[in-house]
């Protein structure tokens, strides 16, 4: 009798333990999509308080009537928080940003899928291949802005910060249209004169 107590106590045992071990699995299956989910979102928060201002990086396109500007970050950057203080006490560049460009705030401490729409083309990347794409600078230096026109070219990096009017004159420069037709040689020395 007691032999059969026991075993019947060990089949129970085991029973539990096997439905523990399925509850875990089934709740671990519907974690890792809101992890997932939560993995692709992380980066919003760098630019938390200016979702006004800048899009989602998920999906980055361009635009007949405006360029699209990619500024690339990391985490613990002083210059990219600095940059990003800026544009939230000045609403001349806030408001730049929004009228004359399509501006992503690129944190490449995080690793995302972006979905580029230039053109008619289509394209996956990952946020470091993105970075890799379109900031030449050997450094690879944080910030990094990159003016890209609707073919998905890029016409102009500046590696690095600029203070808040030159700044602005970067942007005026690039919305203008002034660069069109012309080398990164003629653009730089335009450039290096507006500011």
């Amino acid at each position: 009798m007691k032999k059969i107590f026991k075993i019947s106590l060990l089949l129970c045992m085991l029973s539990i333990v096997g439905c523990e071990d399925e509850q875990v699995k089934i709740s671990t299956a519907q974690d890792k999509s809101e992890i997932l989910k939560q993995a692709e979102n992380r980066d919003k928060s760098s630019y938390a308080g200016l979702e006004d201002v800048f899009l989602d990086t998920k999906h980055i396109n361009t635009d007949e009537n405006k360029l699209t500007l990619l500024i690339f970050s990391k985490n613990n950057c002083t210059y990219c928080d600095k940059l990003k203080d800026d544009i939230a006490k000045n609403p001349a560049l806030k408001e730049m940003l929004k009228a004359h460009f399509l501006p992503y705030y690129v944190n490449v401490s995080y690793t995302k899928t972006h979905i580029l729409h230039f053109g008619e083309k289509e394209q996956k990347i990952p946020t470091h291949n993105l970075m890799e794409s379109y900031v030449k600078s050997p450094m690879r230096p944080t910030p990094t802005l990159v003016f890209i026109d609707k073919s998905g070219e890029a016409i102009y990096e500046l590696p690095g910060y600029l203070p808040q009017d030159k700044m602005l004159k970067l942007y005026e420069y690039m919305a203008s249209g002034a660069w069109a037709g012309k080398n990164l040689q003629q653009i730089n020395r335009e450039i290096n004169e507006e500011i």
